[in-house]
């Protein structure tokens, strides 16, 4: 399925021109080798660009359509019109001369190979380079003694004669695609068969799979999506065969590895959560709706008006404009996370559903995550945030589980329950974590944020059997809601108002109730709200009458809503977990409510 929907994918690429065609790939040149008609070495220029990165400007690999470059894991296999330094000058500074000697006479024969019968110029010229250029005396080449340590460093070499790249020339092209067609021919029939992927009879299949590249962590040089190294993980009578294991056509093989490459390339549309590297698409390539899916992922990728103008579309179920281009609710809609796992990837999952379903789902999270917050944070928390609340501040690597990670964003796009884990893991850091002001290199701790707190909410709204039945008036809301009775919530927002009215009788105070009964009063509070109880009688003494009039009617309103049993004690011994989740957003929502300026 993953791999059928690339394929798709790379056919609506090309009709719209945004990929290579078969036979050409991607590929990062750092230098140009400047060819004259006779094939003479004039210079090696740089090809590399320059991007900002944070405040600096830096130059990098241009990466660049090239004839499709060869896997190569080990052994001599060389690549037209763009290799390493090794193939096309022969130096290198890995210390094995014989085998680069090889690598560079590998290069001169392909090329003669493909291009002894082209009447281009150019084509002349390199093969007329290769046959004059003395690899053993490379390094006192002038040209290159100038720059050796570049050139040694450089990733891959591109010609270029009379001004002009060899890769555009079109008689060049046209001797590529001929040396393509007559090598799949000569490979004769005992490699074909009937392609998994598009059901084609007569296939050649692909016995190594492309690399992909741009997963983090993964190998720089890519990794396998499709490989077999090891009899174990083959079919009966398989073994050794490697990709006819599970045969993918060449064709197929190839489209699948493009179009995989093009989205990992495009670094607006590709979000990184926890370990995972998360991709994503719709069945007819339309950017709009990854620019939509990036918006609710946090990142801008359209304004806040043509998302809710989406938004509102497809919750209605209608199609809705977006820059000329009409999106169809009905538009299947692929999300894709990859992790590495030593030379390969590993799928973290995939998920197919209508456009319209998954922006629908994204709204309701969204919707669940509404909190009142102060006016520096986002009102749309994305899910790295939501992650990031689950780790320890102090560690020195803050990474979230990379199982927590996966589930949660099933969760969000299926709209199913959120991952127990991801609620236990934020209620275990708000125990933990004590606030702290940001310090050099640090920001700033809290130990119930906007996020933890955001998310709370949500997960009590989706999972919680009393909280998510609550209809009307006492359901959770933005802000404080004054007519829930639910005794945790209730409690929640009484310790706000003890902890105020402890700063307010000692304005300055160093360390609150908060700092030091917060975890106990959330877990058992029949054991500590009679001592809070007790101390904010000594605190309201400390007030002027008005302040402590309106601090008695704010606690006398709370008293009111718990209910009070004919025997025993009004207040629990203890708080499951889940209550205790209420209990801290009712803390948030009082607390957050000071600062609400009254209307």
């Amino acid at each position: 399925m993953i791999l059928q929907a690339l394929v798709h994918l790379y056919e609506e690429l090309a009709k719209q021109g945004k990929i290579t065609p078969p036979g050409w790939g991607k590929a990062k040149v750092s230098h140009r080798l400047v060819l004259d008609e006779k094939g003479q070495l004039l210079g090696v220029v740089s090809a590399k660009k320059k991007v900002q990165q944070g405040k600096k400007e830096k130059e990098i690999p241009a990466e660049m359509d090239v004839p499709q470059p060869v896997n190569r894991s080990s052994g001599v296999k060389a690549n037209f019109l763009c290799d390493t330094s090794s193939y096309f000058l022969g130096i290198d500074d890995k210390g094995k001369p014989e085998r680069t000697q090889q690598c560079f006479e590998a290069a001169k024969a392909l090329h003669h190979h493909i291009l002894d019968n082209c009447p281009s110029m150019a084509a002349q010229a390199i093969v007329s380079f290769f046959d004059h250029w003395d690899a053993s005396q490379a390094r006192d080449n002038p040209i290159i003694k100038d720059q050796v340590d570049a050139i040694l460093g450089a990733s891959n070499f591109i010609f270029q004669v009379n001004g002009q790249e060899a890769i555009d020339d079109p008689d060049i092209r046209a001797a590529w695609q001929a040396y393509r067609a007559h090598s799949e021919e000569a490979d004769g029939e005992d490699s074909e068969g009937i392609c998994l992927v598009t059901g084609k009879e007569h296939q050649k299949i692909a016995i190594l799979h492309p690399k992909i590249k741009g997963v983090l962590g993964a190998q720089t040089s890519g990794a396998n999506l499709v490989s077999f190294n090891a009899d174990a993980f083959c079919s009966y009578g398989h073994d050794k065969e490697q990709g006819k294991n599970a045969p993918v056509s060449e064709e197929a093989a190839f489209a699948y590895g493009t179009a995989l490459n093009y989205l990992l390339s495009d670094r607006d549309h590709t979000k990184i959560i926890g370990d995972t590297t998360v991709v994503y698409w719709s069945e007819h390539a339309l950017s709009a709706c990854q620019d939509c899916l990036m918006t609710f992922m946090g990142d801008n990728g359209m304004d806040e008006n043509t998302l809710k103008t989406i938004v509102d579309h497809m919750k209605k179920g209608e199609p809705a404009s977006v820059d000329q281009v009409e999106i169809d609710p009905d538009e299947p809609f692929y999300v894709l996370g990859l992790a590495p796992n030593a030379a390969r990837l590993s799928v973290r999952f995939f998920l197919r559903n209508t456009f319209g379903a998954f922006v629908k789902n994204l709204s309701a999270h969204q919707d669940r995550m509404n909190l009142i917050h102060p006016a520096w944070e986002p009102d749309r928390i994305p899910l790295w945030r939501t992650l990031k609340a689950t780790v320890n501040p102090n560690s020195k690597n803050a990474v979230s589980s990379p199982l927590l990670s996966g589930s949660l964003l099933r969760a969000v796009l299926n709209d199913s329950l959120y991952p127990e884990a991801v609620f236990q893991n934020i209620m275990r850091r708000i125990f933990s974590d004590r606030d702290k002001p940001a310090e050099a290199g640090k920001p700033a701790v809290y130990k119930i944020s906007y996020v933890k707190a955001a998310f709370i909410k949500a997960y009590l709204l989706k999972n919680s059997n009393t909280y998510s039945s609550i209809k009307g008036e006492e359901k959770l809301e933005m802000a404080v809601n004054e007519n829930c009775t639910q005794i945790s919530y209730v409690l929640g927002r009484m310790f706000s108002v003890l902890e105020d009215i402890q700063q307010n009788a000692n304005p300055g105070i160093n360390s609150t109730i908060k700092d030091r009964y917060f975890n106990s009063a959330c877990a058992t509070p029949a054991s500590v709200f009679p001592l809070l109880w007790k101390l904010s009688n000594a605190h309201l003494k400390k007030l002027s009458t008005p302040q402590a009039v309106y601090f008695q009617k704010k606690l006398g309103n709370l008293m009111e809503k718990i209910t009070m049993p004919t025997t025993g004690m009004a207040l629990p011994a203890r708080l499951p977990l889940e209550e205790q989740g209420a209990f801290v957003l009712g803390y948030y929502q009082e607390t957050q409510a000071r600062f609400v300026k009254n209307k």
